[in-house]
């Protein structure tokens, strides 16, 4: 495994572990970023490459592309997005201009929801983009020492990524399918699924049935969930049936590699988590209240196997927001 950066002009924070899955299957970890990043998918076949998921930032993008010209003189012929989320699919623009012909993949319901929110959230990013530059610059000139550091690197990142979101050119999905994909390649064989409702209404999942990998998206992933586009009523069922695949490895969406019992935990966590929920808004609680019961109930179980990246994704936080999901969904 290795590990590399970005290194433009500005040193940006586009890091990656790359790491082998299987013969011919990679994955670009990423690290802890100032705009998240997600991890990235490589599947090599006799003639070309598929790539699934790609970042926040075109300049993230780029870290990949640089990797794959020093693994392959092979061309990225498809481009596959999970979801319709930021920090997998911002990076799109950069693959059809550093391999013209590639085409970019999804389902239908992903494409839609690209055009229908995915458009305006760049938007969103462009107006609050200058309030955080003027609050980190005012964080600069009132810090000192190691926190005044902290905060001009911060600062830089900021900077650097509002001239990208301004700069950004969305590239769409070129083919989008309803339910199911396959693609048979030479030695491989790739299937593309909507399994359905999950972290949004649309994730894709990719499977590699001779090689027993699954690559999940946001769907599944190595801290708690971000439910704030999902269902969570429908995602421990989604997730039954992601189980019923025969796999051994599965790249997530963010965190490391994992393995079926990570699956088997991640579903524990939702499906206790809803029917927490469920159960104290029957007896009239408010919100608050059931943040906090809830809380006290699922911590025991799953606060140690969700606070493996500590600080950068904390449980309570994560556990709090997707509460509060669910209760406007059942209460």
């Amino acid at each position: 495994m290795d590990c590399c950066g970005e290194e433009g002009a500005w040193k940006g924070d586009a890091k990656f572990e790359f790491k082998r899955v299987a013969d011919g299957v990679h994955v670009a970890v990423a690290q802890p970023a100032y705009k998240v990043n997600c991890n990235t998918a490589i599947i090599e076949d006799d003639d070309g490459v598929m790539v699934v998921d790609t970042h926040s930032k075109p300049t993230a993008a780029r870290v990949i592309v640089e990797h794959l010209r020093g693994m392959t003189t092979k061309p990225v012929r498809y481009v596959v997005n999970t979801h319709f989320h930021w920090d997998h699919w911002h990076g799109n623009e950069v693959y059809p201009a550093a391999y013209p012909g590639a085409e970019i993949v999804t389902n239908q319901i992903t494409r839609e929801a690209m055009v229908m929110k995915g458009f305006k959230r760049i938007g969103d990013h462009r107006r609050q983009m200058p309030a955080d530059i003027a609050t980190l610059e005012a964080g600069v000139a009132a810090a000192r020492g190691d926190q005044r550091a902290k905060l001009e690197r911060e600062l830089a990142l900021a900077r650097a990524y509002l001239a990208e979101v301004n700069a950004l050119k969305p590239a769409l999905p070129t083919i989008a399918f309803e339910q199911t994909m396959k693609l048979y390649r030479r030695g491989r064989e790739i299937h593309l699924l909507h399994l359905g409702r999950a972290h949004t209404a649309g994730d894709v999942f990719v499977y590699l049935p001779k090689e027993k990998v699954v690559i999940t998206g946001d769907a599944l992933i190595g801290w708690t969930p971000f439910m704030g586009d999902g269902y969570p009523e429908d995602w421990a069922g989604t997730l039954d049936r992601l189980a019923q695949l025969d796999f051994t490895h599965v790249i997530m969406g963010h965190g490391d590699v994992a393995d079926r019992d990570w699956l088997k935990v991640f579903r524990g966590y939702v499906s206790d988590m809803v029917a927490a929920v469920r159960e104290e808004a029957a007896t009239g609680a408010t919100l608050d209240e059931v943040k906090q019961r809830v809380t006290a109930k699922l911590a025991p179980v799953y606060e140690k196997p969700f606070s493996a990246y500590g600080d950068y994704r904390p449980w309570r936080a994560g556990l709090a927001a997707n509460v509060e999901r669910t209760f406007a969904m059942v209460s």
